[in-house]
């Protein structure tokens, strides 16, 4: 079989089954595992599958904007991998510490599974996180004001000023995507002079990553993957991912969302 009969045939099936392990394109095709990884890393960069943890599942589509009224609390259901990501993060909280919560998906998880007898202060610039904080009687919260967007967050001048006079002890962050060569990346410009104001401030900073945001990027840059002191994500991030994080000394964390 040619390589690119092979390669039609591994994508055939990955849009058939929804995902395929690399032990299985060895088995089904006699090739080595290098083999095996290169033809993922060729139809991933073709946008026609998606590479993961020892292997590969359906393409999923790239570059879609926001909507401007996102919030997340109008999830329909529960993403494993976030809620799993958010509970590791949790782990990482200490008694009396002055943490900084992401206002995404994984920020919403972390605010609603926050203990309610954990003494420490939050600060937020999403109205949604701090309406879910303010019912827990031990978190004090502070909300980081100025111009509100429809989402419900704040991230102007005014939001920045603020942050940049509060020391935290840890910061919880989660962009649009994260790339080895662009880092960590947003659409929207306006939030990336605040995000560099929140790391500059906190003593360990922490991003929060699922798989399906590693290896993209998006328009503005926000930090090098390195500024993370720590990066959290799910065990469907791809293997190739996970060795060049080795490569540069990279501390992470790959939480299992079925565990």
């Amino acid at each position: 079989m040619f390589m690119e009969e092979r390669q039609r045939d591994i994508v055939n099936r990955v849009n058939e089954t929804g995902r395929i392990m690399v032990s299985e394109i060895q088995e089904l095709y006699q090739i080595s595992a290098d083999c095996a990884r290169r033809d993922l890393r060729v139809l991933e960069s073709r946008g026609l599958l998606q590479r993961t943890h020892g292997g590969a599942i359906a393409a999923t589509p790239k570059g879609i904007y926001p909507d401007a009224n996102y919030n997340p609390k109008d999830l329909s259901e529960i993403k494993k991998s976030y809620l799993a990501i958010a509970k590791r993060a949790i782990e990482y909280i200490k008694e009396h510490d002055v943490i900084y919560i992401t206002t995404s998906s994984v920020g919403y998880y972390m605010a609603l599974n926050l203990p309610d007898n954990i003494n420490i202060t939050v600060l937020t610039y999403s109205v949604t996180i701090a309406e879910v904080l303010r019912k827990k009687e031990n978190i004090t919260v502070i909300l980081l004001g100025g111009e509100m967007s429809h989402k419900g967050h704040c991230h102007d001048y005014y939001t920045i000023q603020m942050v940049k006079n509060i020391r935290t002890d840890k910061s919880f962050l989660s962009h649009s995507a994260l790339s080895m060569d662009f880092g960590a990346s947003i659409h929207n410009s306006a939030g990336v002079e605040f995000g560099r104001a929140v790391m500059e401030n906190s003593i360990m900073n922490i991003g929060l990553y699922p798989s399906e945001k590693i290896e993209k990027s998006s328009v503005h840059s926000v930090c090098k993957i390195d500024d993370y002191d720590l990066l959290i994500t799910d065990k469907n991030v791809s293997d190739d991912c996970l060795l060049q994080m080795d490569e540069i000394g990279g501390n992470y964390i790959v939480v299992d969302a079925e565990g």
